[in-house]
């Protein structure tokens, strides 16, 4: 029940978040503490298991609406023949609704089938998954880790009341501008040496104080300088050098987008071309890794398949996974919703199933790369909630 009413508030709250800034949060963390707050009350006396199971509710309930205020916008916006496919969201709920319930059943049984690539094979970080495990054993601990984590929320609490409008804001979260280069004039000439014409070309460098975020700064210390470096480093990249060349090889690209001041027009690069860039990026990355990982994927679903009837009972019991056979039977049962859904769009039974084949396809490559981003920077920072 606990479970339940978290995955209502929690994505109610990053459904409103998702549709203004563009980027939820992961409701793991705060979960995990609300839920260890709970299991030392006397009427309740819950387990690790018990805490498991209601942050889990709640993290799930979380990424299945961020996935929905992602991708089911995009029924309004298409037009076929004029005419746009949804009209709005009130007449279409149950359409929506089992396209979630589909692909959400979908994406965990993908996951089932991975679950030992990437959370045994692959040595990932898993930044989110760390600090719930850091929050749970200091509920369980004496001593001094229940105060080192209660104190960490106190200061990070303090910081997020400090800088923020809402609370009594002393100092910003940052502080960003423009170093403008000195303007450059080109002169061109043809094969006679003659001038042709002269181009004024201006350029600069947009800078930023990194944001004093709480959140941010512990996965940093979560992740490790390594992992962090990168993630830096791929700031740097962006606004240091793409953004700059690209001003600098496209001088009228801000007369051209309407955005005259500097600053708004490296903002504009930034949001059109640099992120774009930066999403197949992360893609590519991630499908090299996971091809790099092939042997462990086909060595966990064979392990997965030789112990479908046992479910893996000789083992550890942590590393029990449900038989595979029940795995393959739950999305082949799938399969007949989610061809349905296609046909409802499409009028064709043969596009439907072709449709259902290829996107199970890809659901599955993209159910891996996805768990390896989480496992890398966190749910909050993977491709989906940008």
């Amino acid at each position: 029940g606990l479970g339940l009413f978290l995955a209502f508030v929690f994505g109610a709250a990053n459904a409103w978040l998702g549709m203004k800034a563009g980027q939820t949060v992961a409701a793991t963390i705060p979960a995990a503490v609300i839920a260890m707050a709970l299991a030392r009350l006397p009427q309740w006396r819950a387990g690790v298991l018990e805490q498991n199971i209601t942050r889990t509710a709640a993290s799930v309930g979380e990424a299945l609406v961020a996935g929905a205020i992602f991708t089911l916008p995009a029924f309004l916006m298409v037009e076929i023949d004029g005419v746009r496919l949804w009209q709005d969201m009130r007449s279409h709920y149950w359409e929506g609704s089992f396209i979630l319930l589909a692909g959400g059943l979908a994406g965990i049984l993908f996951i089932v089938l991975l679950r030992r690539a990437l959370c045994v094979d692959a040595g990932l970080p898993w930044p989110e998954s760390v600090a719930s495990y850091e929050i749970v054993r200091a509920g369980q601990a004496s001593g001094d880790a229940p105060r080192l984590v209660f104190g960490g929320m106190g200061v990070g609490a303090l910081i997020q009341i400090l800088k923020s409008e809402k609370g009594m804001p002393v100092f910003r979260e940052f502080t960003e501008g423009f170093f403008a280069f000195p303007p450059s004039i080109l002169r061109h000439f043809d094969f006679a040496k003659a001038p042709l014409r002269e181009a004024l070309h201006r350029g600069g460098v947009a800078w930023s104080t990194p944001a004093l975020s709480p959140a941010l700064l512990g996965i940093g210390y979560i992740i490790g300088p390594k992992y962090a470096s990168i993630n830096v480093s791929g700031g740097i990249l962006a606004w240091w050098v793409l953004i700059p060349l690209l001003l600098f090889f496209d001088p009228d690209f801000a007369a051209r987008s309407g955005a005259q001041a500097p600053g708004v027009a490296a903002y504009t690069i930034w949001m059109n071309v640099v992120r774009p860039v930066a999403v197949g990026m992360m893609l590519v990355g991630a499908a090299n890794t996971m091809w790099s990982m092939r042997g462990s994927l086909v060595a966990s679903l064979a392990g997965a398949w030789r112990a479908r009837r046992s479910g893996m009972a000789g083992g550890e019991r942590t590393e029990r996974d449900l038989p595979s056979a029940w795995v393959l039977a739950g999305l082949a049962a799938l399969s007949v919703p989610v061809a349905a859904i296609y046909h409802n769009f499409t009028g064709s039974w043969a596009a439907a199933i072709a449709a259902t084949v290829l996107m199970g396809a890809a659901g599955f490559l993209l159910s891996a790369v996805g768990g390896y981003l989480v496992g890398l920077v966190g749910s909050s920072n993977q491709p989906l909630s940008g």
